[in-house]
């Protein structure tokens, strides 16, 4: 029987311990491609984390045009601000019905635009009596004026059934109105 052979055995190593059946290049592609893939998937993570940010409401827009009173809060002549369902952690452990700003500040018998995308698809309401305010607020983007003729704090409440916690709680679906003299 001949033992002769023109082709390595698999069994024999070079003197590196390669199998000599396997050239440098392919070796190098072999390391190569799960790099190679692994930057592929990488950058595919990148881009869906741009594209669903991008596609995400932007967040609510800051209080713009801001003109300071003698020793009180800040009176924006602009106020954004959003509505929105279920959007509010409370104590309970659920979320609850909120606009995204309770607490204004206005100058008495000065006009504040207030900017409110309600994304709700109810109809929700800033309403203070004792302030002569009731802002009815209708689903989607609009644009109401806040008017407050006299000095004074006052409370103001979602006078539109609702969420019953939002509803009795302060920062949720209830706020605070402070006037000041002009």
């Amino acid at each position: 029987m001949n033992d002769w052979h023109d082709f390595p055995l698999p069994s024999e190593k070079d003197t590196k311990g390669n199998d000599p059946g396997i050239s440098d290049s392919t070796r190098r592609r072999l390391w190569l491609t799960p790099l190679i893939a692994l930057g592929v998937v990488a950058a595919l993570v990148g881009i869906d984390v741009v594209a669903i940010n991008g596609t995400q409401n932007p967040p609510p827009r800051p209080i713009v045009n801001v003109v300071k009173a003698a020793s009180t809060a800040p009176i924006a002549s602009t106020v954004y601000l959003t509505v929105s369902p279920d959007i509010k952690p409370g104590p309970d452990g659920k979320k609850h019905d909120a606009f995204s700003v309770t607490n204004f500040t206005v100058r008495a018998g000065q006009a504040v635009k207030l900017v409110i995308n309600n994304t709700d698809d109810a109809t929700h309401s800033i309403s203070s009596p004792a302030a002569g305010v009731n802002i009815v607020v209708k689903p989607g983007l609009h644009t109401y004026i806040l008017l407050v003729k006299k000095a004074g704090n006052f409370d103001w409440r979602c006078m539109y059934p609702c969420d019953p916690y939002a509803m009795k709680h302060f920062g949720y679906m209830m706020g605070h109105i402070t006037s000041v003299s002009a």
